[in-house]
């Protein structure tokens, strides 16, 4: 999976986490991991339902396993003002990486996904950095690198 500038979103303005998992499933259309953004705007909400993918320190991951997603992919979403989302520490979400899969791919990369990003986002040293940049192409490489985006 490539992780390259057009998966970061910068200065994003959504009043809500509904409008920015739509926000997200429109633009994952644009850059061809979808052809049915309805459809992964679904399969995101659900994935809400289940259980919040709100984190700490302002950082979410919400996720998707969708027919709707024909390969692998991360966006990355850096709001302009921070949402209300139920996060460990209660406070409101600013930083956004939404995972989508295929099915046939749910286990493994999915799976080493989620992995990679969470031990990433538990170091500060990775959310300073990240915050620090200010770049699409910047954030891009960073991300790649430091969650081995190419290796998954």
């Amino acid at each position: 999976m490539k992780f390259i500038k057009k998966n970061v979103l910068l200065n994003v303005d959504v009043k809500d986490k509904d409008s920015l998992l739509k926000y997200v499933s429109d633009q994952a259309q644009k850059i061809s991991l979808t052809d049915d953004p309805d459809s992964l705007l679904q399969s995101f909400q659900e994935r809400e339902k289940e259980y919040s993918t709100g984190l700490q320190d302002g950082f979410a991951i919400p996720h998707a396993k969708s027919d709707a997603v024909k390969k692998v992919g991360i966006i990355y979403v850096r709001l302009s003002n921070p949402i209300k989302w139920k996060t460990y520490d209660n406070k409101p979400v600013t930083d956004v990486f939404a995972l989508m899969v295929p099915p046939e791919n749910a286990g493994n990369a999915h799976l080493k996904m989620l992995a990679n990003l969470s031990t990433a986002l538990l170091e500060d040293g990775f959310k300073v950095d990240l915050r620090q940049k200010s770049n699409e192409e910047e954030i891009a490489k960073f991300i790649s690198k430091e969650i081995g985006a190419n290796e998954l």
